[in-house]
């Protein structure tokens, strides 16, 4: 699998199907296959990403006579049929122009898109990259309705933008249950605090859309419930494991109160909540 910049400009060549087919040809690229993931750049819309997918099925064809005429060397023209398509409400600038684009690179991390390679007509990107744009435009994403699934269950072999658009339907109640406050530390600082899962993403995958098996927590907390240093009661205790020695990360834990915490733990399971205390207990030296 790889990830892919599909862009978008002015152009009667080669007539895109937005979010249905996207038309290209040798010299732009062959390297696209089924499974691999788009995100739309936006020429037209102050140089902006739009929206990102995955591509179903390549479809490889003769150019006609006005095809040929671009330049010799076109000997294929490609249509990457595309599928769960999901778009941004707002297109997300990298316009080095604009107020907004600048920031926009700043939070990427992007000072030239020439030295990412993105000057070609269809540039790679690392998934790191792509995670990043995706978190970035993360409150800006628009999710097509989708059947309720009872049992909350995610397969592995489901794509990432497939994935993304279920595991909405965790994050966005655990995050507003709490007010996107970490319910360990009581930050609210945002790109920080995140939907944490109490029984572990990687084994439950009938939970791993469960919002009653999600908390709000920050990096450093999460980072903490994974290694098993802290856990949760139902009464809203927090366990803090003797193997934490250090006094900062001591400080950083006391900051919020049992019973604050207790009314952040409403619509989480107590079975998924004392699991954690399981999980703490067995880490014990």
């Amino acid at each position: 699998m790889a990830f892919h910049i599909f862009k978008l400009a002015e152009q009667e060549l080669y007539p895109d199907i937005l979010g249905e087919k996207y038309v290209y040809d040798n010299t732009h690229s062959v390297r696209v296959a089924p499974g691999d993931i788009f995100l739309y750049l936006d020429k037209r819309k102050k140089y902006s990403f739009t929206a990102t997918g995955t591509v179903n099925r390549i479809a490889r064809r003769s150019p006609t006579g006005k095809e040929s005429e671009r330049t010799s060397k076109v000997k294929s023209v490609f249509t990457a049929h595309l599928q769960d398509v999901i778009w941004f409400t707002e297109p997300l600038s990298i316009s080095p122009t604009t107020v907004q684009g600048k920031k926009n690179r700043a939070r990427l991390g992007i000072l030239d898109v020439n030295l990412l390679g993105w000057s070609q007509s269809m540039p790679s990107l690392n998934e790191s990259m792509y995670q990043s744009i995706l978190d970035l435009a993360e409150t800006e994403m628009v999710i097509p309705s989708q059947p309720s699934v009872s049992d909350f269950y995610i397969p592995d072999n489901w794509g990432k933008t497939k994935i993304r658009r279920a595991l909405k339907q965790f994050s966005d109640p655990v995050m507003e249950r709490s007010y996107s406050t970490c319910i360990v530390c009581g930050s609210s600082l945002k790109g920080i605090v995140e939907a944490a899962h109490l029984s572990p993403y990687a084994t439950d995958l009938k939970n791993r859309a469960n919002p009653a098996n999600g908390i709000c927590l920050c990096k450093y907390c999460h980072r903490a419930l994974d290694l098993r240093l802290i856990a949760i009661k139902p009464d809203g205790t927090l366990l803090v494991s003797p193997a934490v020695d250090d006094q900062v990360a001591r400080h950083h834990f006391s900051q919020v109160g049992s019973e604050e915490r207790l009314q952040w733990l409403k619509g989480v399971s107590s079975v998924f909540l004392q699991l954690t205390v399981q999980l703490y207990e067995d880490n014990m030296p």
